[in-house]
């Protein structure tokens, strides 16, 4: 082979690896912006969840409230019933 052909090869071959080398810089940005973009997006789903959570816990205590004003009625609505039949056969 000719110099001038080795000489040619060496420079090919080093433009690949510099052009190879761009290249992997290049994903490796695109892969941080990814990153930080799922990482951003986590991070508003993860405040919807805790606000999400928040309101199921505010609805759960009330609906253990009305449950416990439910029971109550029901008590106070069976002891009027007691006593309404307890008038009712003194008549």
């Amino acid at each position: 082979m000719s110099t001038g052909l080795i000489i040619a090869i060496v420079v090919v071959v080093l433009i690949l690896l510099v052009l190879a080398a761009i290249a992997a810089r290049k994903a490796k940005a695109r892969r941080e912006v990814e990153r930080q973009r799922l990482g951003e997006q986590a991070g508003g789903h993860r405040q919807e969840a805790d606000l999400h959570a928040s309101k199921a816990q505010e609805h759960e205590e009330t609906a253990r409230e009305a449950a416990e004003r439910a029971e109550r009625e029901r008590q106070l609505a069976d002891r009027h019933g007691s006593k309404a039949d307890d008038l009712e056969q003194k008549l």
